[in-house]
């Protein structure tokens, strides 16, 4: 049994970064159409009116589904009382947020923004009324299955977005994708699975009890992610708002399109483990993958910047290279902090995710109110180090909950992620050494190459050092060890069958 739980985590993981791979190949896609065709202000809009529309889904964030993941005798009722209660949740967050378009409007001194805040509240009716029996896909671990669910969904939305952007010219395409692609999910949802859920409340407060610490985690997520919005938004305008989203969603790539996926695995896989020798061993491996694969990301990202922006974006996005370089240290810290939640939960301890994630809020608010009233003139960079030294500050209070929870030592994820650590940092020292800064007016052409050029000695450099501290501290068995038994079994496979076949 935990052989095989682990194995399947680890299989999970594969399918879900695989569906972060093609969702974000497609975003990326859609995100380099966008920013040629719009303006930062157009994407500071639309930042404006989800600040509020997501404080508003706060009403509805006691995270039923994962109540059920965690819960392996779920019956009928459980999955029938935890949609119930999603939708009407749903509706009320609608109606609320179209009482308020006005009102937040006003707050941001831009009428226009209340129809668009109109448009968007629908999203939470469309969440809330999503087929519940999708949630087995991830309970029974077929991530097979959650892959096709959750890459149809984003099909329909960039199949939407990026007409509709060439059409209006405007942040009515990005209003447009976001509400399509939850619409689209809850038709996907009951094509996909054929349990037809039914009003029923007989279990609803028993999911409550487990969930009620998900609402207050999941509200200390918001302000986690959203805090910066209501600083920079208000008091700096939607010009800088959208430059410092659009820089926070690209330096967070290592959290979204790796961390995520895996964590999306870890979740019911930890809910599945029994005994603390099983836990830890499978926690070790998991931050051993994700230093392995996510701190090069984030260091390639902050090297890499000056080239990168201009290139995806064009020069116009020049100002997102300071606050991504900053940010992408923020992105490999909070991945970290995410798998510790994902395990935390999945062993159930909600109740200390939101102590930590709670304490995480409170600093970042602080640093956030301090740095703005003492000098405004920083600008938008002032929310980029204010959520960099909150990651910082609040790392030991996560690895302080996983010891108390679990048992596991600080020790365990400082010596998972020493390697790589040191092998990302040998990564920007040498693409710093090699490529020349970058020089407003070159041509695309020599940007490309210069960024084309760095990528290669980024990644070279990384797996040379990789290896090599590895080879140093006596190759220890760790990811490093996984990833080449791996790759040396697939290799093993591949020449059998080519032998196989060349005797036939």
């Amino acid at each position: 049994m935990p052989h095989s739980t682990q194995t399947k985590i680890a299989k999970g993981a594969v399918w879900m970064i695989l569906f972060k791979l093609v969702e974000r190949g497609l975003g990326l896609i859609s995100t380099l159409i966008l920013a040629r065709l719009l303006m930062p202000e157009d994407f500071g809009v639309v930042a404006m009116a989800m600040s509020f529309i997501a404080m508003a889904e706060l009403l509805s964030a006691f995270s039923f589904d994962t109540a059920i993941i965690q819960n392996q005798k779920a019956t009928q009722e459980h999955y029938n009382s935890a949609w119930t209660c999603s939708l009407l949740l749903g509706l009320v967050i609608t109606l609320v947020m179209i009482a308020l378009a006005v009102p937040i409007a006003t707050f941001y001194n831009r009428p226009e923004l209340a129809w668009v805040v109109i448009a968007l509240a629908f999203g939470p009716l469309f969440t809330g009324a999503q087929n519940i029996g999708v949630v087995a896909f991830l309970k029974e671990l077929d991530f097979r299955r959650e892959f096709r669910f959750q890459v149809s969904r984003k099909l329909i939305s960039f199949c939407i977005v990026v007409p509709l952007a060439f059409l209006f010219r405007s942040y009515w395409a990005l209003v447009a994708g976001i509400l399509v692609s939850k619409f689209g999910g809850v038709l996907i949802s009951y094509l996909m699975h054929p349990y037809r859920p039914r009003l029923d409340f007989s279990k609803a407060r028993e999911l409550l009890v487990f969930s009620r610490w998900l609402l207050v985690n999941n509200a200390a997520g918001f302000f986690k992610e959203r805090a910066a919005d209501f600083f920079v938004g208000r008091m700096i305008g939607a010009n800088s708002l959208g430059t410092y989203n659009l820089a926070y969603e690209l330096a967070n790539l290592p959290t979204t399109e790796i961390g995520a996926p895996i964590n999306r695995a870890l979740l019911p896989g930890f809910a599945k483990m029994h005994g603390p020798a099983e836990v830890s061993s499978a926690y070790t491996n998991a931050v051993g993958i994700l230093a392995l694969v996510a701190l090069p990301i984030a260091a390639g990202m902050h090297a890499l910047a000056p080239y990168l922006i201009p290139v995806m974006l064009g020069n116009k996005w020049l100002d997102v290279v300071p606050l991504m370089q900053l940010l992408a240290f923020n992105g490999a810290l909070l991945l970290f902090h995410a798998s510790i939640c994902a395990v935390l939960i999945g062993r159930g301890f909600p109740a200390r995710v939101m102590y930590a994630n709670l304490f995480y809020t409170a600093m970042l608010l602080a640093l956030l109110a301090g740095i703005f009233q003492y000098d405004k003139s920083i600008g938008v960079k002032g929310a980029a180090y204010a959520a960099l030294l909150t990651s910082l500050l609040s790392t030991p209070v996560y690895l302080y909950q996983l010891r108390h929870c679990l048992g596991l030592q600080p020790f365990l994820f400082i010596k998972a992620a020493t390697r790589p650590a040191l092998a990302s940092a040998l990564l920007i020292l040498m693409v710093q050494w090699v490529i020349p800064p970058y020089r407003v007016g070159t041509t695309f052409v020599s940007t490309f190459i210069w960024l084309l050029a760095g990528s290669i000695v980024a990644l070279g450099t990384y797996v040379a050092a990789v290896l090599l501290v590895w080879h140093v501290a006596g190759r220890p068995v760790g990811a490093e060890h996984m990833l080449l038994q791996r790759l040396a079994k697939e290799w093993a496979q591949r020449f059998k069958l080519r032998t196989g076949s060349s005797h036939v």
